[in-house]
């Protein structure tokens, strides 16, 4: 499979390309755009009429822009277009805006903020920021945990769907057809909006994405997923740390996931050293304490098998906020990607990941 970084040069060259073909066509009727569906989708200019979209593009995310996408009575659509319109002038640069946001708001970085606590449009807010701050390599976590708490919007799912799209673009237009397609969605965004949308995601039409087999659009998720997961699977010492194999304890093979009355249970040291947490265990009273981002966790009834300390797969969760994807033994933990064992692609990607994890057997 290819890296991570073939997978950006590729986007890179790709949009290169197009824009020199545009560019040496001269008169012919030559479409030019980057290749990037998050940023040349500028839904802000079906709403320009608006005064806080249009603060938005001229002055940028300040103290007025952030209270209005903080307030719970105002337009979801508005929002996002005020947000489509705070990057009206990149050109290949990324930013920071959900970090300058959140400390607007909330006084705290995002990776302190608890989602749990958050309301479902401030989930997408912060979700949609993230995603165009970092375009290229988008955390999809936010966006995607606004779109379960939002399935009605269409809004909102047609963000996501872009959102999705720029992490896999062979599969672009299906993935936006779909959301296009779907009449039990409340159209709650400007039909202008909407075409603006269409008519870019349009041009992916055609692309080498089906809904199965192992087509090169599953295969570019699959190496997303590989450079930024943990992979695990119940009753396996070999694991995946970001496409790299190893052992959960090199000294003891019998160190593995296993399932106790129906709850996965994982080996808290391992995970917690990947993700650069410490802990403390407390064999008497059998309670873990876990400190990650200077936060300290109290995790109480673990178990201890073969020296090693393993708690529920749903702590994990709980203290690191990384996105957590299960199926039939197989455990995927992301920092940036969100996976729904729903969606076709992927579960087909997970696959690929299951049968990487089985040929280190």
């Amino acid at each position: 499979m290819n890296t991570l970084l073939n997978s950006r040069l590729s986007k890179l060259i790709l949009a290169t390309a197009i824009m020199f073909s545009g560019f040496f066509a001269g008169s012919a009727a030559t479409m030019v755009y980057a290749d990037s569906p998050v940023t040349s989708t500028a839904i802000y200019k079906a709403y320009l009429d608006v005064d806080i979209v249009a603060a938005a593009e001229k002055s940028g995310l300040n103290r007025t822009v952030a209270d209005y996408l903080a307030s719970s009575g105002n337009p979801l659509d508005v929002k996002a277009a005020a947000i489509n319109a705070l990057y009206s002038d990149l050109a290949w640069s990324d930013r920071e805006h959900a970090e300058e946001y959140s400390q607007l708001v909330y006084g705290k970085s995002t990776a302190a903020l608890d989602k749990s606590a958050l309301s479902a449009q401030q989930l997408f807010v912060i979700g949609y920021l993230k995603v165009l701050d970092h375009y290229l390599d988008p955390d999809i976590t936010w966006i995607t945990a606004a779109q379960k708490a939002l399935p009605d919007s269409q809004t909102v799912a047609l963000i996501h769907a872009l959102a999705a799209s720029q992490q896999n673009m062979d599969c672009s237009w299906v993935i936006t057809e779909q959301v296009l397609d779907d009449t039990e969605l409340t159209k709650d965004l400007r039909q202008g909006a909407v075409n603006i949308i269409t008519e870019y995601m349009v041009l992916y039409k055609g692309s080498p994405c089906q809904s199965s087999g192992e087509q090169p659009g599953v295969d570019r998720l699959a190496d997303d997923i590989l450079q930024d997961a943990v992979v695990l699977s119940i009753g396996q010492s070999a694991v995946l740390v970001k496409g790299n194999a190893a052992a959960i304890d090199s000294a003891n093979s019998s160190v593995v996931p296993y399932i106790r009355n129906n709850t996965t249970m994982v080996p808290l040291k391992f995970i917690s050293d990947k993700f650069g947490a410490r802990i403390e265990v407390n064999t008497n009273k059998l309670e873990a304490t876990v400190v990650y981002l200077n936060q300290k966790t109290v995790v109480p009834k673990v178990e201890i098998r073969n020296g090693r300390t393993f708690v529920p797969l749903r702590a994990v969760m709980d203290i690191f906020k990384k996105q957590t994807y299960y199926n039939k033994g197989l455990i995927i933990i992301t920092a940036n990607i969100a996976l729904d064992a729903q969606n076709p692609l992927n579960e087909q990607a997970a696959e690929l990941m299951r049968k990487e994890l089985l040929s280190l057997k």
